[in-house]
């Protein structure tokens, strides 16, 4: 690129030139020869739709930029400028060259080197060594330009848009945003949020010499880790202030609920635009298998159960187990030592999910089914009876009169309905899906 200080030297210099006939000026201009062009321009040129004035200068320049013909411009609206060459081969200009107009602004200290127009949008090209008239000369200053005049830190590089390439141009900024001087990229990763000035420097005529970008902050996430669903569903809740969110399942409330395996996402964008997601996949443990053994209580021994194996999907090993009785809420880990009665399974993982099992676990006591007798008289051995029938139970005396209700299977405590013990005796146990048992209560 041109510097002011050595267009002035050329300008002394072609004074010299057209006085004297030099061989040597600045800018490669070629040795004066015997073959040159005069070109006639019809038209004053302009810049933004101003026209030329004293003291600017024009210059003729191939496409390796060397200079061909530089000339002061004077207020007329026939202008000449001669293009030197020299045999037209060797040196100076070619048969079929295409040459540019390059314009100095004396009073901005700039240079504009971009022809819109030249004799129907083509360049302007020496056919031979004639004289060329130009009909048309126009000229744009360099306009730079951010495509968005807000961004995202997390958002893509940032990069400046022109209506030209400018070989001189250089961006300048206050400490915070990560600028390219040479580019004027911008990485928004690395830069600060706030509002920033950008300064163009150029020996290029600048339509702007600043330019203006916010960078918005974008929300922070926790990043939610896989994450398992203990039970019939999973509720995950992301905490937001002023943000919106969005779930892949296409819920946009802060919470949602998920009840089966499956890979999610959720963006949170807050009130500037600016969003961040994360990705995590929800597991759902089950039991797809128990395998187990019962072995039935008797008048001297207790129940218990053995678990044989099992199929956790998405569980953890190792696994417990627990027992929570369906008649009482009695519940018990001890699963070699189980009193008669009716339970539920869970089975515990290792990371502290309990998992119910679907079928229900009957212990019977043996004993009492082939000799129905407890003593309910509180001494810890055979104080109730557990009757394992379905459905409502009644309990009458040898007389035939009801004294307990109750639903089964359940425990007999062996008192009547107001809670009054029964005396000894033998009572018919019945259920509305016709079994019955005769039991007998010693105290």
């Amino acid at each position: 690129m041109v510097t002011y200080p050595r267009y002035i030297v050329l300008v002394l210099c072609l004074f010299i030139l057209t006085g004297a006939r030099a061989q040597n000026v600045p800018w490669s201009t070629p040795s004066v020869s015997l073959v040159s062009a005069p070109l006639i321009l019809d038209c004053i040129p302009r810049v933004d739709g101003m026209s030329l004035s004293e003291g600017d200068y024009i210059g003729i320049f191939n496409e390796a930029g060397n200079c061909y013909g530089l000339s002061r411009w004077k207020d007329t609206s026939v202008f000449r400028i001669t293009v030197y060459g020299s045999d037209g081969v060797t040196d100076g200009f070619r048969t079929g060259e295409n040459l540019n107009f390059r314009l100095w602004l004396q009073k901005e200290n700039c240079t504009l080197d971009r022809v819109a127009q030249v004799n129907a949008d083509r360049p302007l090209v020496f056919a031979v060594s004639n004289t060329t008239r130009v009909n048309v000369l126009d000229f744009n200053r360099a306009f730079v330009a951010y495509p968005l005049a807000e961004c995202c830190l997390n958002g893509p590089k940032v990069e400046p848009v022109m209506n030209y390439a400018v070989g001189d141009l250089t961006y300048n900024s206050v400490p915070g945003l990560e600028l390219d001087a040479a580019t004027g990229i911008i990485i928004p990763q690395g830069s600060d949020p706030g509002n920033y000035t950008i300064s163009l420097e150029s020996r290029t005529c600048l339509a702007n010499k600043t330019l203006k970008l916010i960078l918005n902050d974008y929300p922070r996430l926790e990043s939610i880790p896989d994450t398992f669903i203990c039970g019939e569903k999973l509720t995950i809740t992301v905490p937001i202030s002023q943000e919106q969110v969005q779930w892949s399942t296409g819920a946009i409330t802060p919470s949602v609920e998920f009840t089966e395996t499956t890979s999610t996402w959720y963006r949170v964008t807050n009130n500037k635009g600016c969003s961040n997601a994360d990705t995590f996949r929800v597991k759902k443990m089950e039991i797809a298998r128990l395998d187990y053994q019962v072995t039935s209580a008797d008048c001297y021994r207790k129940g218990r159960l053995d678990i044989l194996g099992q199929e956790i999907l998405n569980g953890k090993e190792p696994y417990s187990y627990k027992l929570t009785s369906e008649i009482d809420n009695f519940e018990t880990s001890d699963l070699a030592n189980i009193t008669e009665g009716v339970y539920r399974v869970e089975v515990v993982n290792s990371n502290g999910c309990a998992l119910r099992y679907g079928q229900k676990i009957t212990i019977i006591k043996d004993c009492l089914d082939d000799n129905p007798v407890f003593t309910p008289n509180e001494d810890g051995l055979d104080d109730r009876y557990f009757i394992n029938l379905e459905g409502k139970i009644k309990i009458f005396d040898r007389k035939g009169s009801l004294k307990r209700r109750l639903t089964g299977p359940c425990y007999f405590d062996g008192n009547d309905e107001n809670g009054h013990p029964l005396p000894m005796g033998v009572y018919m146990v019945t259920s509305d899906a016709g079994r019955s048992i005769e039991l007998t209560i010693i105290r």
